[in-house]
């Protein structure tokens, strides 16, 4: 995993929260596909929680499928949280941090994540905080992006720098990193998936447009910026083209990872 400089990543996702749902598209499809896992696995769910809520969309689907469902969120976006209260409620949400959950041990029998544990900046302790806080024979089903998303993005970038100069760019986790980690945690994977998808773009800079429209820009620690990074950015978007465009566009592409697991009963 990266270093991630969660005061900055915290920032940019209070930035996109507002038009976040509207750029977000294949973060929506992973969430009702999360959905429909989660209420296979726990179809008389009474209490969840969902790590990295986003503006609630999630929970409110999951509301409305089970009857009787008590939803909180939490999310480190001060912004995000914000929409999660506005769309289901005042106590629907709360800022927290994802690796020091503010609920306490064996509160929920449900647990979900989408499109969000790909930024801690340790997975194993995120993992242990979810399985903490879930009750026993509580049902888990996490989504995240992992392994090869983005290579070209970040290929070309680490391309375009001068000799010497770090890459600096985000690292996804891989789905065998992911599977031990759960099971380290107590949660090992009752099934683990991993679905690739590639977007097309006008260009490498639309990539990065769209990125930063949702919150998801580079949020990895000590990062600079200047004229430098400028200059950098310009001859990322020219290699990027030249190496990977094809009939006037370029692919970003996203590995998802889905996994179901449970926690042991008494």
């Amino acid at each position: 995993m990266s270093r991630v400089d969660k005061t900055r990543l915290r920032a940019a996702f209070s930035r996109g929260a507002a038009g976040y749902e509207a750029r977000a598209v294949l973060q929506a499809e992973v969430a009702r596909r999360v959905e429909s896992l989660a209420a296979g696995a726990a179809p008389r769910a009474r209490r969840a929680q969902d790590v990295g809520c986003g503006a609630g969309g999630l929970l409110a689907a999951l509301s409305a499928r089970l009857p009787g469902l008590s939803a909180t969120g939490v999310d480190l976006s001060l912004g995000m949280a914000r929409l999660c209260r506005e769309r289901l409620g005042p106590g629907a949400a709360v800022a927290g941090d994802a690796e020091n959950l503010p609920f306490r041990a064996g509160t929920f029998d449900l647990v979900v994540s989408t499109s969000a544990l790909q930024w801690v900046a340790e997975i194993d302790r995120a993992l242990s905080e979810i399985r903490r806080t879930l009750a026993p024979g509580g049902a888990v089903c996490l989504a995240l992006f992992c392994g090869d998303t983005l290579w070209e993005l970040r290929e070309s970038w680490r391309a375009a720098l001068p000799a010497g100069v770090p890459a600096q760019t985000h690292t996804f986790l891989s789905a065998t990193r992911l599977r031990s980690a759960m099971a380290e945690a107590g949660l090992p994977p009752a099934s683990l998936e991993v679905e690739r998808r590639v977007a097309r773009h006008p260009s490498a800079r639309d990539v990065l447009e769209s990125l930063r429209a949702i919150g998801a820009g580079n949020a990895v620690a000590g990062r600079g910026g200047g004229l430098g990074l400028a200059r950098a950015v310009g001859e990322m978007s020219r290699l990027y083209a030249e190496r990977h465009g094809r009939d006037g566009s370029v692919p970003a592409t996203w590995e998802i990872a889905y996994a179901v697991a449970r926690a042991p009963e008494r």
